[in-house]
């Protein structure tokens, strides 16, 4: 066999024994970071309570992680939807939280703890309006299957939790959304 054919061989194996990680530039995130970023939003849980339901990746390391929701799920267990803070980092996810049997120190979750979480504390508070009407922002429409992020102009002025009328690029459509950060939205279809 020819030299270089020999050479390309190697070299192809080399690349190919590479991490995944460094050839996409992402980072898993973990159970503990999860876990922190939980109980940042007021509910007692460890890492060890907490499932991945697939891998999740972000840009960096340490990604900002906010909770979106939680809701009970199957038996012992609650469904939360976490985000990262800045949506460039990670798409949003969901974990399982189990509650063993056995827990019944402090540190642990129980029912009245998923009734008492809402929201995350680190939201701005309500009354102050972070939308100006004509401004630019992302709006995140869910339903069913179907999850579409487009880009709208804000009609109204709004504040964290209000709904206002916003619209496409081309004024086209007119959509209700509810201001869920500085140039974020959500809506359904």
């Amino acid at each position: 066999m020819h030299p270089y054919r020999l050479m390309g061989i190697a070299f192809l194996f080399a690349g190919l024994s590479l991490p995944v990680r460094a050839a996409s530039n992402r980072e898993s995130i973990t159970t503990a970071q999860i876990a922190d970023a939980i109980r940042a939003a007021g509910l007692r849980v460890y890492a060890g309570q907490v499932s991945l339901l697939s891998d999740v990746i972000a840009r960096t390391n340490s990604p900002a992680l906010a909770v979106e929701s939680v809701g009970p799920w199957e038996g012992n267990l609650a469904r939360v939807r976490m985000t990262c803070v800045s949506p460039e980092e990670c798409l949003p996810f969901f974990v399982t939280i189990r509650r063993s049997r056995t827990d019944v120190s402090d540190d642990v979750f129980d029912a009245s703890d998923l009734r008492a979480l809402r929201h995350s504390p680190a939201e701005p508070p309500k009354s102050k309006v972070i939308l100006r009407s004509g401004s630019s922002a992302v709006l995140l429409l869910d339903g069913g299957h179907v999850h579409i992020r487009l880009a709208v102009i804000c009609l109204e002025n709004g504040s964290v939790g209000q709904t206002i009328r916003v619209t496409g690029r081309a004024h086209e459509h007119t959509y209700m959304a509810e201001v869920c950060s500085d140039g974020l939205l959500r809506g359904t279809l």
